[in-house]
């Protein structure tokens, strides 16, 4: 259990994906939590390059088959009773995969001393996070953005890990209606705390130049809205073109050459950092007309539009789920191309209008999405860290809907050690 006042500082492993690097978010995220003294470690469930790589200093660990296998015979031998419990819910959860590497993961916990497993998004991570907490007793809490609430890949194994969740963080007011209506999760498990965007220092407003360039930062899907933005820019005059920034399975040129745009869109593919900058510092509004899928996805509070409106950019941005809690103006109904275009018309021939909402945004950044949310969150694992039996702690009303085999997963067994 982690003291507060103990010359050891805090340890948080964090169970993150990794196959293009790391998500522009967590890497910022993790950056501050190491500025305030946190140690992480990470688990990535798949790793690739990206533009945000963790720094050489930061432990990552890997998984290789040898390794899992010998961490699951090890726990069967040390925590019999622990160990057929979990497995028996991950049988009928369907979750083995996610036992497994549970089963890895905890060794290394225990072996680096972890306080608590943080775990980002809802989906396989926060499954093996859950079985590493029925092993460990170490609390796991998760950030849920939004796509795992709607297209969870494994959604009864989702319920089993909500229940024992010390907390569950979500990034915004609609999530956590969600949360409740559809999951049952109590309020008091859940906490509100939204991603960040930093302010660019030396801000100045932009000058108006000959062209209006909308500016588009997302992953190429379809709940992004681009279909949108190429219809409403077909509608547009000639000096307004439109900036595309992402990657994804969306072919943007074919829809701007099926609308007859095709001259005025630029698809800039991934960005890193830098070239990130120079593209804010261009762009004239940033724009993004997210929308339901038919399959239900939703947004949960797009990063981008965050960084943005911290770039003091005008943005055009729709009535989506947790969307209207960043954006006061200006807001659209999804889908309704004619109102988009009206909107990105109105901005592009008012600079006096660029500039306040441009002001007003930086203004809501700084004041509520700023980099002091991470000590929202560094302030609840301290919490949970320092309180004795803070895992699987759901509420009982609803652990009548978890199997009995497995209800008690977090029985007081001791367990053997067993030499690595």
């Amino acid at each position: 259990m982690y003291a507060p006042n103990a010359p050891r500082p805090l340890t948080v492993a964090y169970i993150v994906p990794m196959g293009d690097g790391l998500h522009s978010f967590v890497y910022r995220e993790i950056r501050e939590l190491l500025s305030m003294g946190v140690n992480v470690h990470l688990f990535p469930t798949k790793t690739g390059p990206g533009p945000y790589e963790p720094s050489a200093s930061w432990p990552v660990h890997s998984a290789r088959p040898l390794a899992v296998v010998a961490a699951n015979v090890r726990r069967l031998v040390r925590c019999p009773k622990r160990y057929t419990k979990a497995l028996t819910e991950a049988v009928v959860a369907g979750a083995l995969v996610d036992f497994a590497l549970g089963a890895l993961v905890a060794d290394l916990v225990e072996r680096h001393d972890v306080h608590l497993v943080h775990c980002h998004f809802g989906d396989h991570k926060f499954f093996i996070g859950h079985f590493v907490g029925q092993f460990t007793h170490r609390p796991v809490t998760v950030t849920i953005h939004a796509y795992e609430l709607y297209n969870n890949p494994n959604p009864k194994m989702f319920r089993y890990a909500l229940l024992s969740a010390a907390a569950i963080v979500t990034v915004s007011e609609y999530n956590r209606r969600v949360l409740e209506r559809e999951y049952q999760v109590p309020p008091d498990r859940i906490r509100v705390i939204p991603l960040f965007a930093y302010l660019p220092e030396g801000f100045s407003p932009r000058i108006p130049g000959d062209r209006i360039i909308i500016l588009t930062v997302a992953r190429l899907v379809e709940k992004k809205g681009h279909h949108s933005l190429m219809r409403a820019l077909s509608k547009l005059p000639q000096e307004y073109e439109a900036w595309i920034v992402g990657q994804g399975p969306l072919d943007v040129r074919a829809m701007a050459k099926a609308e007859d745009v095709e001259n005025r869109v630029r698809v800039l593919g991934r960005l890193d950092d830098a070239q990130l900058q120079e593209v804010y510092r261009a762009a004239t509004i940033f724009c993004l007309p997210s929308e339901t899928t038919p399959e239900g996805d939703r947004e949960g509070i797009p990063v981008a539009l965050m960084e943005a409106m911290a770039h003091g950019l005008p943005v055009v941005a729709t009535r989506h789920a947790g969307i209207p809690e960043l954006v006061e103006e200006i807001l659209v109904d999804q889908g309704d191309t004619d109102k988009l275009a009206g909107a990105l018309l109105q901005l592009g021939r008012d600079p006096g209008l660029r500039a306040r909402l441009g002001r007003r945004n930086r203004e809501i950044v700084a004041a509520r999405f700023s980099r002091r949310n991470v000590l929202l969150l560094k302030a609840l694992f301290e919490a949970l860290a320092s309180t004795p039996s803070s895992v699987g702690q759901g509420p009982s009303e609803s652990s009548r809907n978890v199997p009995e085999a497995f209800a008690n997963a977090h029985s007081q067994e001791e367990c053997h050690e067993v030499p690595p």
